[in-house]
């Protein structure tokens, strides 16, 4: 993984992250932010995922882990 390709990963996840965001201000604002809601439970778990893909990401660029350059 290049730098770039890194920034670009990153980018993908902040942006899905600022849209959990605001489907889940959507649904506090309804009272409908809570565990009994499948949708709220729903962006919980892609907003976990998120942050495993997040700390992987983070992980392999801090032990070098990368694509050789062409």
């Amino acid at each position: 993984m290049t730098l770039d390709q890194y920034n670009d990963a990153l980018k993908q996840i902040f942006s899905e992250q600022q849209s959990i965001a605001q489907l889940t201000a959507q649904l506090a604002m309804s009272g409908a932010a809570n565990p009994t809601n499948p949708q709220f439970g729903q962006l919980m778990a892609r907003q976990w995922s998120l942050i495993q893909q997040l700390a992987k990401l983070n992980t392999d660029m801090v032990l070098g882990i990368m694509a050789p350059k062409h």
